[in-house]
């Protein structure tokens, strides 16, 4: 009973916490619009730059709470995972790039 009870409280958290932002619903209204592979990719392109500031925005409000240590683990976590992201999409650009009009969208997509 008490871990049915903690996973539907799980399930009912992850819900709350996953729901769209609206950079999220304004991609989908483009992507919805969009009538050609260039509109696609030009709704993806302003999308991933709303998605940037979001995550700096982030980033830099969680910096001012951290002190000491964990301030300096974030940052080292943060460069770490920001040269593994940039070796992804540099290691999946050259297969993307073949794929025809799709994989431009997929490289559009990348962020």
């Amino acid at each position: 009973m008490k871990s049915g009870l903690l996973l539907m409280l799980l399930f009912v958290s992850t819900a709350t916490i996953a729901k769209d932002l609206p950079s999220d619903a304004a991609l989908d209204r483009c992507l919805n619009d969009a009538s050609a592979t260039l509109a696609m990719n030009q709704c993806y392109a302003a999308a991933t730059t709303i998605w940037d500031q979001q995550m700096n925005q982030q980033y830099n409000t969680l910096m001012k709470t951290l002190n000491g240590d964990a301030k300096n683990r974030l940052r080292i976590a943060q460069r770490a995972w920001l040269s593994y992201r940039d070796s992804w999409l540099a290691a999946s650009h050259s297969q993307l790039a073949t794929q025809g009009t799709l994989g431009s969208v997929a490289l559009s997509a990348r962020a």
